[in-house]
């Protein structure tokens, strides 16, 4: 399985990490197991080029995915394998970036996925048939740009934008009386803002971050014990951890440890990605 990224131009790196492609071919693609995706506090846009991932949520069971599909925030861990020989492109937008592109209340898209063109209507169908039959990545990505400039519309929300940071900038660890204050907002308006704007409650995306973090310390590959990596990640204890990791990702971190993440999901779970993540490059 071939991965790539490519940083997004200066206009837009605000919003996005990156756009990522991956490709598989024939002869592998039905060797793979299925990939464990976490959840990360970011927003994907994703093209299938090749044959679609099949999907699995404890709700849903398998389920083929759409040719082309936003996916908003996820709050649990989702379970993908190949159908067949895959090409596909991710636009990932970077934590509370994608709502600056989308007219809907970000929570309608919360461990859900929604079509293109349902999304941003029919001009999205003509994007799609030209990034399906364009030549190169290249082409592919100047596809996408210029269509999300396009899009790049709705008004900046600056409480909202400096909330974003001090979550990340924390790690997570930020108190959520403290971060309504910081911006001038009451808790209630703060959760119905980040409901609106990011899909998920602060509370959520700042644990969700923590978490994240956490992967992060433990990608770098220093053995340190448990109970150390909690405390340093702001967690109460160690049981704490657990049950945090169970909850975004199904297994308990010996668990995970035991056994290797897949191709895919190693790429999105690597030191260097997750210090991009959390703003530490």
């Amino acid at each position: 399985m071939q991965y790539t990224e490519h940083p997004p131009s200066q206009a837009l790196a605000d919003y996005l990490e990156c756009v990522w492609f991956v490709r598989d071919n024939e002869a592998s693609f039905a060797n793979r197991a299925a990939e464990r995706v976490l959840p990360d506090g970011c927003i994907e846009w994703i093209l299938h080029l090749g044959a679609p991932f099949q999907r699995w949520t404890q709700a849903e069971g398998w389920q083929l995915q759409s040719r082309s599909f936003v996916v908003g925030e996820l709050t649990q861990f989702l379970l993908l394998q190949p159908s067949g020989p895959a090409a596909v492109m991710g636009v990932r937008f970077k934590p509370g970036g994608a709502y600056r592109f989308l007219s809907l209340p970000l929570d309608l898209l919360t461990d859900k996925t929604k079509a293109t063109e349902d999304v941003w209507g029919p001009d999205a169908r003509y994007l799609e048939e030209a990034v399906f039959s364009a030549r190169t990545d290249v082409e592919r990505t100047r596809l996408i740009e210029g269509f999300l400039l396009q899009r790049l519309l709705i008004s900046a929300r600056p409480r909202f934008d400096a909330a974003i940071t001090h979550i990340i900038s924390s790690r997570g660890r930020m108190r959520m009386g403290q971060l309504a204050d910081s911006v001038g907002w009451s808790r209630r308006q703060l959760e119905r803002e980040f409901r609106a704007s990011a899909g998920l409650t602060p509370k959520a995306l700042a644990r969700i971050i923590r978490f994240q973090n956490l992967l992060r310390l433990v990608g770098e590959g220093e053995v340190r014990e448990w109970a150390n990596l909690a405390l340093e990640s702001g967690y109460a204890d160690q049981p704490h951890m657990v049950r945090e990791f169970r909850a975004f990702c199904g297994q308990s971190p010996t668990e995970r440890q035991a056994r290797a993440a897949g191709h895919l999901a190693s790429h999105f779970l690597s030191p260097r990605r997750l210090t991009i993540l959390l703003g530490l490059s």
